[in-house]
């Protein structure tokens, strides 16, 4: 027995090729507002209310090179900011360099420096929320410090709002010791991040397929019916 062989027509393939084409544009379209795009122009940012208002005093050093000869220049870079809400006052930066380092010069973004031996101080009145104060000191490596040895400096905070610490390492070794720092080849600047680029292709696609997914569906329904056999 032979079976009757379906005649599928343009018609009834247009129908469901339709549906297909306006669900999927519609999620397209759904989908890129969950992007950036969508996030910048659909969307409120919220922001957080404050909380207690409190000063949060923080330190950091660091120190460059991190090896030298004696005689070789070292930098220390100390930088305090304040990550809390309100003011850090009455801030008292407090640093001396160890016997194998010579102070040269110290200074400051904000406040009053004082010199004395290799011995100094900053006092600044107050760190408002979000500011950041560099200090940047320069030393020299003695001519007679030992070598094969890792120097520690240690820079102490002191506020009203509490007291912090921050160190850096400096290895002092005999000339010739430190290693070469490789030359790396020039890099040019980093292409700029595309904002919400995806999310407007999504758009696009979206709108596309939803117009295709109504023209297919209005084809189907117009086609005459005389043309079933």
């Amino acid at each position: 027995m032979r079976g009757k062989a379906k005649d599928f027509r343009a018609g009834s393939i247009r129908k469901p090729a339709g549906y297909f084409c306006l669900v999927l544009g519609f999620l397209l379209i759904l989908a890129s507002f969950h992007h950036p795009w969508g996030k910048a122009y659909g969307q409120t940012v919220v922001t957080p209310t404050p909380g207690v208002a409190i000063g949060d005093p923080q330190i950091s050093k660091t120190g460059q090179p991190d090896c030298c000869n004696p005689g070789d220049s070292v930098t220390f870079i100390i930088v305090v900011t304040n990550v809390g809400n309100a003011d850090v006052t009455n801030v008292l930066i407090s640093d001396t360099l160890p016997a194998e380092l010579t102070l040269q010069t110290v200074t400051t973004t904000k406040g009053l420096v004082s010199v004395q031996g290799n011995h100094f101080e900053v006092r600044i009145d107050r760190v408002s929320p979000g500011e950041i104060i560099t200090i940047v000191v320069h030393a020299v490596v003695a001519e007679g410090a030992p070598t094969d040895t890792v120097v520690t400096n240690t820079a102490y905070l002191f506020s009203d709002q509490g007291t912090r610490q921050a160190s850096a390492d400096v290895l002092i070794k005999p000339p010739g010791g430190c290693p070469t720092p490789p030359i790396l080849p020039p890099t040019g600047p980093a292409a700029p991040e595309s904002q919400g680029g995806t999310s407007l292709w999504l758009l696009i696609a979206g709108l596309v397929l939803l117009l295709l997914g109504i023209a297919l569906s209005v084809r189907a329904r117009k086609r005459p019916s005389a043309e079933e056999p």
